[in-house]
């Protein structure tokens, strides 16, 4: 089990779960230490090797659920699509399923994976409410090969709870930040 096929299959190491908070003056996704394992079968998503780029007719490019970009109630939705687009070479795309106070560009997301050819699992996520925000939080493992180290982490989406006066933005599921890219 010490292939990089492993490493695919289990998620292991450490995971940031959310603890909410409520008291005025704290950050409302308070992150504290947890440690699993989580299954393949348990994972939202599996991605095979992302691709530097596809053409516009390939069955990755086509697949995509732009529908998950308006998305308020399932976040692994949301996910699935940015993986999606990921392993497509779709990098506009990818950066839209982040949010906008995370400044992600399609250029940093190719700089991270454009190049390698990684895989990428995310695992069942843990819901959790925090100041009018709801937090969905998955563990994520990026297999470079090639002789890169993997990256094991988290991926943290965040959304506005139907608050009075939210943006439609706001109100969508959108990637807040991930442990594994630099921002």
């Amino acid at each position: 089990m010490r292939t990089k096929a492993a490493l695919a299959i289990l998620l292991t190491g450490s995971l940031l779960a959310l603890t909410a908070c409520g008291k005025a003056g704290e950050d409302p996704a308070v992150l504290e230490s947890a440690s699993a394992e989580v299954d393949a079968s348990e994972a939202v998503v599996d991605a095979g090797p992302v691709s530097e780029a596809t053409d516009a007719t390939s069955p990755a490019a086509i697949a995509l659920d732009m529908g998950a970009l308006s998305e308020r109630r399932d976040p692994e939705r949301l996910l699935r699509y940015y993986v999606s687009a990921l392993r497509a070479g779709e990098w506009e795309a990818a950066s839209r399923a982040w949010s906008l106070d995370a400044q992600m560009t399609p250029e940093k997301l190719q700089a991270e994976f454009g190049g390698a050819s990684p895989r990428l699992a995310v695992g069942k996520g843990d819901t959790g409410g925090a100041a009018g925000s709801i937090y969905y939080e998955a563990p994520v493992v990026v297999d470079y090969g090639g002789g890169r180290e993997s990256k094991r982490g988290t991926i943290v989406l965040r959304r506005v709870n139907d608050v009075p006066g939210a943006s439609e933005e706001q109100l969508n599921w959108r990637i807040e930040r991930s442990s594994t890219l630099a921002q």
